[in-house]
């Protein structure tokens, strides 16, 4: 199978907002955003776009500089643009909310949430809303192109320590999985009107993409999986607060290859927490046997990866074959998407990750 070219930062090739077009004109809008944010004069440094970024977003890397208290001081920070183009990833792209979720794990939970500096709503500022996290010392496994292919955690690392890096991911999971939602104050985050159970309510959240994310192009794989889904639905199901986009590539490892930052909320959710590991599952699945490679050695298997989750978790992984099939829908309902926004419409209902998907159809 040969390898895929994977798209750029956005489904339509185009750049995520014009901001990064005038790099010094954002850097001194962030500029004057701080000093009135701070009260005190701000020196903000040159902004850098990191390498090998998620699909949906905007990244912005700099320091800011000002005294306080008549003592220098030095803050690395990232801030995250709302993405402004013409075929957007997601139906929907709520900033504000992920702050809020963001800003709630860090304040009470333990859950590595990063630390936040500021959120802005107001788009005059910078031409879309953004918001302003610390910069936390770690790596991150790569996406484009995918951890897999190269990079860090492919090429500096034994397979001790990936074995370790993994299951400190599976753990952090498995520790948003217990908390107490309701408590939290995330009901928000619940859509009664489109269902009875979460699960129903994501379903309608997938039917609707499909119909808005294929602009009239057919997807038989993916409405084929969308049925199957609507005629298995588990019964008695548990209800937690799902991460959404729990995967290797959204962590940040330290060097002992413990978790110190949990990244990118924009899919948070209620449901059944077996959708986090089948989804954190199925996405090293993909990057591995679904373009053709080697799973990375030393990476715990399917089994074990089920087992640790359960014991740290506390739920039962019994439907995880539905959640794979689950997390293949939605992750070929986004790949598809992809190639709708980039032209490459021979794609759209035949791809790689729609390849896979036909397989974890097959296994059930």
């Amino acid at each position: 199978m040969p390898r895929p070219d994977f798209p750029e930062d956005t489904v339509n090739n185009e750049r995520p907002t014009p901001l990064i077009d005038d790099l010094e004109g954002t850097r001194s809008k962030l500029q004057h955003w701080f000093n009135a944010r701070l009260g005190t004069p701000v020196t903000v440094s040159e902004l850098t776009i990191p390498e090998a970024t998620g699909m949906s977003n905007v990244t912005l890397l700099f320091d800011i500089r000002y005294e306080q208290g008549g003592r220098p001081v030095q803050q690395g920070c990232v801030g995250r643009l709302q993405p402004e183009i013409a075929r957007p990833l997601f139906p929907e792209y709520d900033l504000a909310l992920q702050y809020r979720v963001m800003d709630i794990l860090g304040r009470r939970t333990e859950v590595r949430a990063p630390p936040l500096l500021g959120l802005e709503e107001d788009p005059s500022v910078l031409g879309t809303p953004f918001y302003i996290m610390a910069r936390i010392d770690g790596r991150v496994p790569g996406d484009m192109p995918p951890y897999t292919m190269g990079g860090w955690l492919m090429e500096d690392t034994r397979p001790d320590q990936r074995k370790r890096i993994w299951e400190a991911g599976v753990c952090e999971i498995a520790k948003i999985h217990r908390l107490d939602y309701r408590a939290l104050g995330f009901d928000f985050l619940a859509h009664p009107a489109d269902g009875a159970t979460a699960l129903q309510q994501q379903l309608r959240y997938w039917e609707n993409y499909l119909s808005w994310g294929m602009e009239g192009q057919a997807n038989p794989i993916c409405a084929g999986a969308l049925a199957w889904l609507r005629g298995n639905q588990p019964r008695q199901e548990p209800t937690t607060l799902c991460w959404g986009d729990a995967r290797i590539g959204n962590m940040m490892f330290g060097p002992d290859g413990q978790v110190s930052a949990v990244l990118d909320w924009e899919m948070v959710t209620l449901g059944n927490p077996l959708q986090d590991i089948m989804w954190w599952w199925y996405m090293d699945r993909f990057f591995s046997a679904g373009i053709g490679l080697p799973r990375l050695e030393g990476l715990p298997d399917r089994a074990a990866t089920l087992a640790l989750w359960e014991a740290e978790s506390g739920f039962s992984s019994d439907d995880a074959h539905y959640y794979e099939v689950f997390a293949g829908l939605r992750y070929g309902l986004i790949m598809s998407r992809i190639m709708v926004g980039s032209g490459q419409t021979d794609q759209v209902a035949s791809n790689f990750a729609l390849s896979l998907l036909e397989t974890v159809l097959s296994e059930g």
